[in-house]
């Protein structure tokens, strides 16, 4: 009788144990729901620190209209980073990926990006591979489609850069394709973008 009542009391007790743990972990599962965003905001640096979580930043890069007419802007994610260069050299390095949906690309697909310099008066420096100058398809309205989404890619989403001064093999040119010249850094064009 003893030894049943025994059993019956140890089975009560990891019964009471059980419903304990299932009752914290259902008290921890709706605290973690109620303060998601908070436990997350307060771990998310330590995981960038270690490089588990990037922070990501939402660009607009100009890409050409089917009649090379207008620039339309595509929405891009590039890692955010501690120097506005290297998040400028990301959004020209998508840039020279091309559009992802049915815009033209803007940027002969050899473009290769070498440098990237930002000095204190806001140009930057846009140093290309001969790729851009000698495999670009030529016509005045393909080159302004190349000079400004690449000026307006940079200008309009970093206000730190004002103005953009396009460099080939690290040397100063005077035209893209023979139409419009390169001679001073080039400011933004907000004109030549159509709004979707």
């Amino acid at each position: 009788m003893k030894q049943k009542h025994k059993k019956k009391s140890h089975k009560k007790g990891r019964i009471g144990k059980i419903l304990f743990f299932l009752i914290l972990i259902g008290i921890g599962i709706s605290i973690f729901f109620l303060f998601r965003q908070e436990i997350f905001d307060s771990i998310k640096p330590w995981f960038e620190k270690r490089g588990i979580v990037r922070e990501k930043k939402g660009i607009l890069l100009y890409f050409s209209d089917g009649e090379s007419e207008y620039l339309i802007g595509e929405k891009r994610e590039i890692l955010k980073r501690d120097e506005i260069e290297e998040e400028a050299k990301d959004a020209i390095n998508e840039l020279i990926k091309g559009p992802k949906g049915k815009l033209i690309p803007t940027l002969p697909t050899q473009t290769k990006l070498l440098s990237l310099e930002l000095g204190e008066d806001g140009v930057a420096k846009v140093n290309f591979n001969k790729a851009l100058s000698k495999d670009h398809p030529g016509g005045s309205s393909a080159e302004m489609m190349t000079l400004y989404s690449i000026v307006n890619s940079l200008t309009l989403n970093f206000p730190q850069i004002k103005r953009v001064q396009i460099l080939i093999e690290g040397k100063g040119v005077e035209t893209i394709a023979g139409h419009l010249s390169l001679k001073k850094p080039i400011p933004p064009n907000p004109d030549l973008i159509r709004r979707q």
